[in-house]
């Protein structure tokens, strides 16, 4: 009888795709690629350098919300457009 399919999730960078972590084919495999339906597909996994730049920003984005929550909170108008 013939071998099972092996199914293996990938992702499309710079028009090449890339596999999901820890996915191994043989060399001189022969796949076929199909486009899996927006309505079905997964998250996207990212590497720890992408993983921690997306933190810094949510980091800084936290910290952009206390300033203006501070802001809103100042009980006196400030005169003259100058802090």
């Amino acid at each position: 009888m013939g071998e099972s399919v092996q199914l293996v999730r990938g992702w499309v960078k710079d028009g090449v795709v890339v596999l999901e972590p820890g996915a191994a084919l043989p060399d001189g495999a022969e796949v076929k690629v199909a486009v899996v339906p927006e309505a079905e597909r997964g998250p996207i996994p990212f590497d720890p350098e992408e993983q921690a730049e997306f933190a810094a920003w949510n980091r800084g984005g936290d910290e952009a919300w206390a300033m203006i929550d501070w802001g809103e909170s100042c009980s006196e108008p400030r005169s003259g457009g100058r802090p």
